[in-house]
């Protein structure tokens, strides 16, 4: 071998290695992916060319190789290069240049070497197509046979893609009956899925929910309600093949969440009802309004000009107002949600007294005239407008205002209204809530509202847009390239709020109000026993606490989930908010002697002599006397906000008669039948006081062991614990005595 066929062997030995250590470092950023759809694209990549060098210096090889045997420089490259094209369909011919490789050794290592690494990625072309096949497959393995906690949604949609994307521990899969294009689709994101035509056959293939170490969550969301309802009978004659005894914990392994249009929402609740406490309704527009209420609760944007923060009162001929444009799905929800939380509470000939809120509703329609609405919020109105007062506790106040103004936005009139309504007081204070149409035509109005807002020189003016495609970490960019206004915000961005797998089956005021159920069943265990249990009565408490959290009715998890949402707009009438304790770095967090202070004053909750704490909380002694106190206040306040989330669900006072004589499983029920919506405690405060005299004449006891009004104050006594238990701080809100 002469020297330049030396120097070109040399050469093309160099390129195949350094193209080794390129592969190599390929192969470590392969590993250091994380999402199955990158894993894919790195491995189609081979396809694209990032391995051709090593056909590129077959040609060399092969050209000194055949000059070697004497052959002339021209037809030795056209041979060449003709040999590169058989190489890609692996034919391994060396009869050309054999003697060449027969006469030098370190050509040969070439050669093969060469070879070697057209194998290699013959096998990773292969691979790139085939990859997300063989991975599809291995993942319905696991499904099938892996002990781990699975994730199982019906339903091919992009809203259950958004869900799939945000699981990130259990295995998951996505299941439907699935056309090969978007097989092929699902291949490409990397997407585990089970096409299927009956989707019974995967419930009795899949789940094994006789195992009890494995823990299924199912997602139902076929944007058909017929489909989902379906779907849910499979799964209810899944519940009912075991026996009553198994059924006990059945939910701790298997939780259904099923979505559903809320046209439909009582058949849905139904469907619920018979799953032994393994499924829950998912109603979209109310997850949409519990994350616009938590995020904007209306307290947090008044001043000292509105609320005295001293008292948390709403200071006199101060009006509240509330503009819904368009009532369709959305603002229906939000409507609901706002009057059960956003409660507020002014001065009263004795103890505080209901402030209502103003809602005006603007819709081109009569959407007052409403099933689900005359079912449950106009129940109250509608039934007891006319009952002898007498046969009642004193009758709670109704807990809004509405107005339904039958404007299309068009109308000349539109603008005239809202401006004379907002501008009776200096100090009232208003929001304008925009749901009526797509995300450009709400943005729209937001920007005409803007500007009518400068024109009329109304500074307490908010607007809310709901806009479906920004989420929370581009709102405030987007929201400056689209408004640039700081009095604008907007809430809706269904992939962050609803079609989130955390949103769905967990969240932190979740977590609390299944803290809060705990705390409520220990008092009632405490009251019944005298304060004198044992330390076994109150291990069990726990398990019994959160055994009837999910066998509770959807209106009782409401109940304890809506006073904690609730709590962040407590906390505003007091000048304080609360946020995860990495967050607001500036706001200093309060210790629990700096909260108290600030909300009970002179009248800081007692502990209990007896039982000092029970997980890390303070035992509170609750007596008959409600001293006079912001404490107090703010117990009223619970009391009368949750007699209107109690409203908004349908429910009625109890007749006095009913709490005296009713029996249900032959215990008083005490006029608490949910059944037909009743309630003896929804009534006004002074009205609970009369309520425990009743139940402890009757049952000849204490009146200590019949007092409710405790559970009013419970929830702010145990905020610090209830916040800072789930990594949350309390901290003051310094701008507000100084606006």
């Amino acid at each position: 071998m002469d020297k330049n066929s030396l120097f070109i062997t040399y050469l093309c030995l160099i390129v195949l290695i350094f193209e080794i250590f390129y592969i190599i470092y390929l192969l470590t950023k392969y590993l250091l992916l994380k999402k199955q759809h990158e894993h894919i694209s790195f491995i189609r990549s081979f396809k694209k060319g990032k391995c051709a060098i090593i056909f590129l210096t077959t040609i060399p090889l092969y050209w000194i190789g055949n000059i070697y045997t004497g052959k002339d420089l021209l037809s030795s490259f056209f041979y060449s290069i003709s040999r590169v094209g058989k190489l890609v369909v692996l034919e391994f011919d060396t009869s050309s240049i054999s003697s060449l490789m027969e006469s030098n050794s370190l050509y040969r290592f070439t050669i093969y070497f060469n070879f070697i690494l057209v194998l290699i990625n013959a096998l990773c072309f292969v691979l790139s197509i085939i990859h997300q096949r063989i991975w599809c497959w291995w993942q319905n393995l696991l499904i099938k046979k892996s002990n781990k906690d699975k994730l199982f949604i019906f339903g091919n949609n992009s809203e259950n893609i958004s869900i799939y994307e945000s699981e990130k521990n259990r295995l998951k899969t996505l299941i439907d009956n699935l056309s090969n294009k978007d097989k092929e689709d699902f291949y490409t994101k990397g997407i585990s899925f089970i096409s299927t035509q009956k989707y019974e056959n995967v419930i009795k293939k899949y789940l094994n929910i006789e195992k009890k170490d494995i823990k299924y969550t199912i997602v139902i969301n076929t944007k058909d309600d017929k489909e989902n309802i379906a779907i849910c009978k499979n799964f209810i004659d899944k519940i009912n093949s075991f026996s009553n005894r198994d059924k006990i914990y059945l939910f701790l392994r298997l939780r259904v969440f099923v979505f559903g249009d809320p046209k439909n929402q009582s058949v849905f609740e139904e469907i619920v009802s018979h799953s032994s406490c393994c499924m829950s309704y998912i109603n979209k527009y109310q997850q949409i309004a519990i994350d616009f209420v938590d995020r904007y609760p209306f307290a947090k944007f008044m001043n000292k000009n509105q609320i005295d923060y001293d008292t948390s009162l709403i200071r006199d001929n101060v009006n509240i107002n509330a503009f819904l444009i368009g009532f369709g799905k959305t603002n229906q929800e939000i409507f609901l949600t706002s009057v059960a939380n956003n409660q507020f509470i002014t001065s009263g000939d004795n103890d505080p007294q209901l402030k209502q809120v103003n809602y005006y509703i603007f819709d081109n329609k009569e959407t007052e005239n409403n099933k689900h609405l005359n079912h449950n919020y106009y129940r109250f109105k509608n039934e007891c407008s006319n009952v002898d007062q007498n046969d009642y506790l004193p009758l709670p106040s109704y807990p809004a205002f509405e107005n339904y103004c039958h404007l299309d936005i068009n109308n000349t009139d539109f603008y005239n209204q809202i401006k004379n309504i907002a501008n009776r007081n200096t100090n009232d204070e208003n929001f304008i809530i925009i749901a009526f149409g797509s995300d450009l035509e709400n943005i729209d109005l937001a920007h005409k509202l803007v500007e009518k807002r400068k024109e009329w020189n109304i500074s307490n003016f908010v607007i809310f847009v709901k806009v479906r495609s920004v989420a929370k970490e581009q709102e405030e960019e987007q929201k400056k390239l689209l408004l640039n206004d700081d009095k604008c915000f907007f809430f809706g961005y269904e992939e962050d709020v609803v079609y989130n797998i955390d949103k769905i089956t967990k969240s932190h005021l979740t977590q609390m109000a299944i803290m809060r159920n705990e705390i409520y069943s220990l008092e009632y265990l405490l009251t019944k026993n005298n304060y004198t249990m044992s330390n076994t009565l109150l291990n069990d408490n726990k398990e019994a606490a959160y055994s009837s959290w999910y066998k509770n009715s959807q209106i009782q998890r409401l109940s304890n989930f809506y006073c904690c949402l609730s709590l962040r707009s407590k906390l505003n009438l007091m000048g304080l908010d609360y946020c995860k304790l990495d967050e607001n770095i500036e706001n200093k967090a309060l210790t629990e002697k700096e909260y108290l202070e600030i909300y009970a004053g002179k009248d800081i909750p007692v502990s209990e002599k007896n039982i000092k704490e029970y997980n890390e909380k303070k035992i509170i002694e609750y007596t008959l006397d409600f001293k006079q106190s912001r404490r107090k206040n703010m117990a009223i306040h619970e009391h009368l906000r949750w007699n209107s989330y109690m409203i908004t669900k349908g429910t009625i006072p109890s007749s006095i008669k009913q709490i005296k004589s009713e029996r249900i499983n032959k215990k008083y029920s005490n006029g608490k039948n949910l059944e037909v919506r009743r309630h003896g405690n929804l009534t006004t405060f002074e009205g609970l006081i009369e309520f425990r005299k009743i139940v402890a004449e009757r049952d000849n006891c204490k009146e200590e062991q019949t007092d409710v009004i405790k559970y009013d104050y419970q929830l702010l006594d145990d905020a610090y614990w209830l916040l800072t238990s789930n990594g949350y701080k309390i901290f003051r809100l310094l701008n507000k005595n100084s606006e």
